[in-house]
């Protein structure tokens, strides 16, 4: 690492944040551009995003060369990573989930009948005279 990519590294220039590389790269989700990013070696830093946000930020001369790449349809992007396919189009706008409402129908009465069986021989076995098993035994 040179001296001049060391002087880049801190003093923040001449790398981009995510909104930064979403800017240069509209053709990709804004999800997927840390994967695009990994894919096509660009460089990323570890140093805090000056955005605060904690993600990493991205080398600007790779991002460029990404960029040109992507225009050009050479560089490796999966379809769905793309904003402008159908596969993207198809799942960019998931509706909301779908909650069933919990109801007493005829598929909960054989798990109440087993519950309404355990728990009625559990309190038999407690009130049973003969006093197997119960804590009235160890007492006297």
């Amino acid at each position: 690492m040179g001296a001049a990519d060391e002087q880049d590294r801190q003093g923040g220039e001449g790398w981009l944040t995510k909104a930064e590389v979403r800017e240069l790269w509209p053709q990709i989700r804004a999800i997927s551009i840390t994967a695009v990013a990994r894919a096509n070696s660009v460089r990323t830093s570890a140093a805090p995003s000056p955005d605060l946000t904690g993600e990493p930020t991205f080398h600007a001369a790779d991002v460029r060369r990404v960029a040109a790449r992507i225009a050009r349809g050479e560089a490796d992007v999966a379809p769905w990573q793309r904003a402008d396919s159908d596969a993207a189009c198809d799942d960019a706008t998931p509706g909301p989930p779908v909650r069933q409402p919990v109801a007493w129908g005829p598929d909960n009465v054989p798990g109440l009948i087993l519950l309404a069986i355990i728990v009625g021989l559990m309190l038999w076995s407690l009130t049973s005279p003969d006093n197997h098993g119960t804590v009235t035994g160890f007492v006297r």
